[in-house]
C-alpha cells in the first residue's frame, strides 16, 4: 500500500509544483502594460504644468522686453526654457502617437514591445521633469526683475 501511495504521490507532487511557478503570461503582460500606462498617466498630469509654465514664461518675457533696464541675459534664458518645454511637449506627443497597445502580438513579442515602451516613456518622463524643474528655477530667478 505504501508503495502505491509513493508512486501516486510523486507524480502528483511534480504536477502541482509545476503549476503557478510565477506569474501567468497574461499577468506579466498586464503588469508591464500597467507600468507603461501608469507612467504615461503621471506624465499627462505634468503636461498641465508644462502649459502653465509656458504661459508664465511668455508673460515674463513680454514684461521684461518692455523694460529698458532688464537684464540682457534674461530674454535668451527665458526663450531657452520655452524651447525646452516645447521639446518636452513634443516628445510626449510623439510617444503617444507611436504607442500601440500590443493586443494582437504573441506573448513574447508583447512583453518585448512593452519593455521597450517602458524605457521610452521613462525617458519622456525624465525629459519632462528636468525641463519643468529648470523652467521653475528660471521663472523664480527672473520674476524679481518685473
Amino acid at each position: 500500500m505504501k508503495k502505491h501511495f509513493i508512486y501516486l504521490a510523486f507524480p502528483l507532487a511534480v504536477v502541482l509544483s509545476s503549476c503557478n511557478v510565477g506569474p501567468s503570461e497574461a499577468e506579466e503582460k498586464a503588469s508591464l502594460e500597467n507600468k507603461v500606462l501608469g507612467i504615461h498617466d503621471e506624465a499627462m498630469v505634468r503636461m498641465g504644468d508644462i502649459y502653465k509654465l509656458r504661459r508664465q514664461l511668455r508673460t515674463l518675457r513680454d514684461t521684461l522686453e518692455k523694460q529698458p533696464q532688464a537684464d540682457s541675459t534674461a530674454l535668451p534664458a527665458l526663450q531657452q526654457e520655452l524651447d525646452g518645454l516645447n521639446r518636452a511637449d513634443a516628445v510626449m506627443m510623439q510617444w503617444m502617437h507611436q504607442y500601440k497597445a500590443p493586443d494582437s502580438l504573441q506573448h513574447q513579442e508583447a512583453v518585448a514591445y512593452l519593455q521597450q515602451e517602458l524605457v521610452k516613456i521613462e525617458r519622456v518622463q525624465t525629459v519632462m521633469d528636468s525641463t519643468i524643474s529648470a523652467a521653475k528655477q528660471t521663472i523664480s530667478r527672473y520674476e524679481q526683475q518685473k
